[in-house]
């Protein structure tokens, strides 16, 4: 069911304990062709210390490809094949970039920061703390439970009115975590959405959520570790739900051809033995129709041990890509 070239992007697993590849066997940047084959970008293999989180290009911006590895934002020169490394200030995790409208918006999410870049002139100009959105830390916590102060925003987007907006994984600031069997779980259900121009928070009690989507007047967002898609209407309440059997982070679709393309992460190690799921999944990428929200294919993706987005791929794009091997 496949129709579209898709480029993927993956990585590494950051802690030792869920890595089952070395690596030099992850190949970051990846085509899946709409034959299904799956070729490698390899000018992109040695990139960061995991992978490559993001990348995005904007047409108004020829030749150039920003590409997220984590801890820095290079700017690549697709003809030279030179790159330079943006001046941002204090980064670190960096999840999703992505241009709205002419400007560059990157998710540090390490610091709760949204930033904005204007890529005419290499600036920072403007970084939005989320800091005041902070709330009175819950001192109910369970006996062994290990508080830290952050947000986790990993996606910045306008919401249907406009409005700027970020997709937040603990909508207080705060995370809660237990040790089970020397392993940190995350307490889950309070992600949501922070309307930054209208001060609004959305609690939608939403799982560890990633990649907002747009798509026919509703909200797409993949509710992780939920394994579920939550669909929103435009006033944020909940419409729709499906299973995706997996932890859902990068989407891209098509509303003319009535697909979205939704990637799947595998089973991590450590989570294996403290949450029943009955089997291990591989990375993938699940067909869906937009529709009637039913999955029509799923593909695997070798070569990485997490996936991390998702980009369907013009062919201008995708001779891009294929030129820098």
């Amino acid at each position: 069911m496949i129709k579209h070239d898709l480029l993927i992007l993956g990585s590494q697993n950051v802690k030792e304990a869920d890595q089952e590849l070395s690596r030099d066997q992850i190949y970051p940047v990846q085509i899946l062709h709409k034959d299904k084959r799956i070729t490698p970008v390899h000018f992109f293999n040695n990139w960061g210390d995991v992978g490559v989180s993001s990348i995005a290009w904007h047409a108004n911006v020829k030749n150039k490809l920003f590409i997220s590895i984590n801890d820095e934002i290079r700017l690549l020169d697709i003809k030279t094949k030179k790159f330079e490394i943006l001046d941002l200030g204090q980064i670190n995790d960096l999840h999703d970039i992505n241009f709205i409208d002419d400007e560059l918006w990157i998710s540090n999410t390490e610091f709760d920061e949204a930033i904005k870049f204007d890529v005419k002139t290499k600036e920072v100009i403007e970084r939005h703390s989320l800091h005041a959105f902070r709330e009175q830390l819950d001192r109910r916590k369970e006996i062994n439970e290990i508080t830290k102060d952050r947000f986790h925003c990993n996606q910045v987007f306008r919401d249907y009115n406009g409005d700027l907006c970020v997709l937040i994984h603990s909508i207080t600031g705060w995370q809660y975590y237990r040790q089970v069997m020397e392993t940190l779980i995350r307490r889950q259900g309070d992600g949501g959405v922070i309307n930054l121009d209208k001060k609004i928070i959305h609690r939608l009690k939403l799982q560890s959520p990633h990649s907002a989507r747009k798509i026919n007047g509703e909200y797409w967002i993949q509710d992780s570790t939920d394994q579920t898609t939550k669909i929103f209407n435009s006033k944020w309440e909940l419409k729709d739900s499906f299973t995706t059997g997996g932890f859902g982070r990068g989407v891209d679709f098509s509303e003319e051809d009535n697909l979205a393309y939704i990637g799947i992460s595998a089973t991590r190690k450590r989570y294996l033995r403290v949450i029943p799921t009955g089997e291990k999944h591989n990375n993938r990428i699940m067909i869906t129709d937009i529709f009637t929200k039913r999955e029509l294919e799923t593909i695997t993706i070798p070569n990485i041990e997490q996936l991390d987005n998702v980009y369907i791929l013009d062919n201008k794009m995708k001779s891009i890509f294929e030129n820098l091997n």
